[in-house]
């Protein structure tokens, strides 16, 4: 069992979180030792690709949805430029929030670099973009940010 599921996470074609429950599965059915669940976890989370946590026509929608962002953040920029030098005062954004950690659906609404969150009452800072795993999934996506 060890050899079928370190093929198959070599070939890359997996999901993360499906092949963590797999292996946990395997493990606890005493098909695998305590060391090979070690090995096959690293290896899972080393490997593992986010556009296999999404189907392909949702990476369409979600590029879409990257670009609206973008030039939405570019809008406001430019309207907050255009106000300063009108004589106008910008109000500064609402201080920073650590709002609760949701399941994506796909690298639409995915995490990205520096995208805060709070996960099982802990705050934490995404380190990757397109991440689709919580910080106990994937924690080497993720930094736990100190308490202010």
């Amino acid at each position: 069992m060890y050899g079928i599921i370190k093929a198959v996470i070599g070939s890359g074609r997996y999901e993360l979180s499906d092949m963590l429950r797999k292996i946990d599965t395997v493990w606890l059915q005493g098909s695998i030792t305590d060391d090979q669940k070690t090995e096959l976890v690293e290896l899972a989370r080393q490997n593992a690709l986010p556009e296999n946590s999404h189907v392909s026509l949702q990476r369409q929608v979600d590029t879409l949805f990257g670009n609206m962002g973008e030039l939405a953040a570019a809008i406001k920029t430019n309207t907050d430029a255009i106000t300063i030098l009108q004589g106008g005062t910008v109000i500064p954004p609402v201080q920073e929030e650590w709002p609760e950690y949701v399941q994506p659906t796909g690298a639409h609404d995915a995490y990205n670099t520096g995208d805060k969150v709070t996960w099982n009452g802990r705050r934490y800072i995404c380190r990757m973009d397109n991440c689709v795993w919580d910080p106990d999934t994937y924690p080497q996506a993720w930094e736990e940010a100190e308490e202010a």
